[in-house]
């Protein structure tokens, strides 16, 4: 979303935009290069998290190797809080933008002097400098829509994903292990309700059939979350849609309400089953309060989805087994994270205070699946043995966790067709199949030659494809007596 917003307004502004999606297809060099060689930018941004930091940062290093005079540019929450260590450890990025990116992405695409542009971090004279901060936006309202036609639309469709809507930026809590009032501010800035549902009846033209409201927390305004789901009744709209909560942010009416207007997806950040590391992390909520949300949402037909992190601060093998214990007891799907420490968090920053040891500094082993850290009562190894027994849990009890949702039927629906979509997606297999004779008829012709390269019945193939053409996804061009496809 922050990539589409930014190319939203740089296209507004008259500024020439393209969008490289490495997501949904083989993300290789091939790739990259030569959407450069064809497209021959200025400038190249990309945007990244902690999680996927390094591989944001390899992609900028090979987009410097082909062209010097390249102006490499990086956003998002991890080089925000940490512009000067990344500038100096990775030579070949230029810039960093700091904070909400729109504005100054702006600033530097139109040539100003990068000393007259709040926000960023840059090389001046071999030093480090960074301008004085950039003030939030005030209205979300006044920004053009994100530019999701710049994105290969037609491989999220084919793969039945969600499409991301944001309702309004900030989170007023300030638990110690998250950066996201840091980046979206502490105080909540809401879009017009209006104009976030003439958004979604944008995406639902696309052919999306779900939305997802990406809200750090999205239930914690009532009056604005009434207004949001009035709008959508009044149109009469019929779509799925899911969201962030809190389990304190919540009651059976405002439930109430967001089911009637098509929300099916609740995930509540629970984090822990002891209230001792609650209390400790800041998170501000009780156990008790988790039950009886949790509890209201799944009697309403809710999808509900719990999230936990292992590896807090006060974390031992009787609080890891004790967590267990309380996310069974909730009786819905349940994930499990490890805590990895961003930079500039609470829980990094004061890391001896809270009784944590940070293992490593290497930004590759920081995808929360992986222990970076240990507690004075829970070693990396019961971590990891704490991983093993859960996902040795959730494929012995998979049917039952799928009987768990509201939507069954989506659920055996995306077993039978997601897997097959990424299969295609991730390898560029349609793209790769080279000019198919017209033997008889195309589509027929076309499923035939991935039924020889894919692991999946040949009727599934075929039934797939059928459905993709008829939904608008693939397109052809004839030449020489061949059909040659493509994702639209």
């Amino acid at each position: 979303m922050g990539i589409a917003y930014i190319a939203g307004l740089l296209e507004h502004k008259g500024y020439e935009v393209q969008v490289i999606d490495l997501l949904p297809t083989r993300a290789s060099p091939e790739t990259i290069k030569c959407k450069l060689d064809e497209y021959q930018p200025d400038i190249v941004g990309i945007t990244s998290v902690t999680l996927n930091y390094p591989a944001a940062s390899a992609i900028l290093r090979y987009c410097k190797q082909l062209n010097q005079d390249l102006i490499t540019v990086i956003g998002g929450p991890h080089v925000t809080l940490s512009a000067e260590a990344t500038l100096r450890e990775a030579p070949w990025i230029d810039v960093v933008v700091r904070g909400e990116g729109e504005m100054t992405m702006l600033d530097i695409a139109s040539g100003k002097a990068l000393a007259r542009i709040p926000g960023l971090a840059y090389r001046e004279n071999g030093n480090v400098r960074q301008t004085a901060d950039r003030p939030l936006m005030p209205d979300l309202d006044n920004l053009p829509l994100p530019a999701r036609h710049l994105f290969p639309l037609a491989r999220y469709l084919a793969l039945e994903s969600a499409c991301g809507v944001i309702a309004g930026r900030g989170c007023p809590f300030n638990c110690i292990f998250c950066v996201g009032s840091r980046m979206g501010g502490r105080k909540v800035r809401f879009r017009e309700p209006r104009l976030v549902v003439d958004e979604i009846e944008k995406c639902l033209a696309y052919g999306f059939e779900e939305i997802h409201v990406q809200n750090d927390l999205f239930t914690l305004n009532h009056r604005h979350l009434n207004a949001f789901c009035a709008e959508i009744l009044s149109r009469g709209l019929e779509f799925r849609w899911s969201a962030f909560a809190r389990v304190d942010t919540v009651n059976r009416e405002v439930l109430r309400r967001m089911r009637e207007a098509g929300c099916t997806g609740l995930c509540f950040g629970i984090e822990s089953g002891v209230q001792e590391v609650l209390d400790r992390i800041k998170k501000k909520i009780t156990l008790e309060q988790v039950r009886n949300a949790v509890r209201m949402a799944n009697d309403m037909g809710f999808n509900v989805q719990a999230a936990f992190i292992l590896g807090l601060p006060g974390e031992s093998r009787e609080t890891l087994a004790r967590t267990r214990e309380f996310a069974q007891e909730l009786g819905v799907f349940y994930g499990l994270h490890v805590l990895a420490p961003f930079p500039a968090s609470e829980v990094r920053e004061k890391a001896s205070e809270f009784g944590i040891e940070i293992l490593t500094d290497d930004w590759t082993k920081y995808d929360a699946n992986t222990p970076v850290t240990r507690t004075r009562g829970a070693a990396p190894e019961d971590i990891i043995s704490e991983l093993h027994r859960y996902y040795i849990g959730l494929r012995l009890t998979q049917d039952d966790l799928a009987g768990l949702r509201s939507d069954r039927a989506a659920i055996e629906k995306d077993k039978r067709r997601a897997p097959l979509a990424w299969a295609l997606l991730k390898n560029d297999v349609i793209e790769n199949t080279g000019p198919v004779p017209a033997i008889s008829d195309p589509l027929s012709d076309l499923s035939t030659r991935l039924a020889a390269i894919l692991p999946y019945p040949p009727k599934q193939i075929e039934n797939t494809v059928l459905r993709w053409w008829d939904q608008g996804l693939l397109e052809s061009s004839f030449n020489d007596g061949c059909f040659t496809w493509s994702w639209k």
